[in-house]
């Protein structure tokens, strides 16, 4: 009976000591992601509609100094990459007319999106302003977080690799 309890105890020991294997990484695509368009009254921004081309979401708060500083990079995005990568910005807030309020003072021209908080949380979201890149079948294959003043130039080149 010592041996059985001295072998399990060794065996516990044994087993609390090993390393743990590494998570795979979770593959987060958008799936048939919805959220509402705030320049358009009733109407959904469906990510379905845009199967077979990038899209890149950066996720928002027209509260958040940082997001407001990303948005002239985005802009010069959204027009370089025009019918070529769906570039939208996915607001938290609640409602549309913050957001509105904010794009308009910041000149932002990008498609906004509001009410985003739920589908951020399901996409591992941790900080805001935080940027996802999703290749044409909406597998994400990059990610930024936080404010970036060079992104538009690392976004593009990320970009470029997937539209060639």
């Amino acid at each position: 009976m010592k041996k059985l309890v001295a072998f399990m105890a060794v065996a516990v020991l044994a087993a609390a000591c090993m390393p743990k294997l590494p998570e795979l990484p979770k593959m987060v695509t958008l799936k048939s992601a919805e959220l509402p368009v705030v320049a358009e009254e009733n109407v959904l921004w469906q990510a379905d509609a845009y199967n077979g081309k990038p899209v890149l979401v950066v996720f928002m708060g027209s509260w958040c100094p940082w997001c407001k500083r990303t948005m002239p990079a985005l802009n010069a995005l959204n027009e370089k990459y025009a019918g070529q990568v769906e570039i939208v910005g996915a607001f938290m807030d609640a409602t549309p007319g913050p957001v509105r309020d904010a794009a308009k003072e910041h000149g932002f021209k990008v498609k906004a999106l509001y009410n985003a908080g739920e589908l951020a949380e399901g996409m591992g979201v941790s900080g805001l302003p935080h940027t996802m890149l999703f290749d044409k079948q909406h597998r994400r294959v990059q990610e930024w977080e936080g404010f970036r003043p060079d992104m538009e130039e690392v976004v593009a080149v990320e970009i470029d690799k997937l539209v060639k």
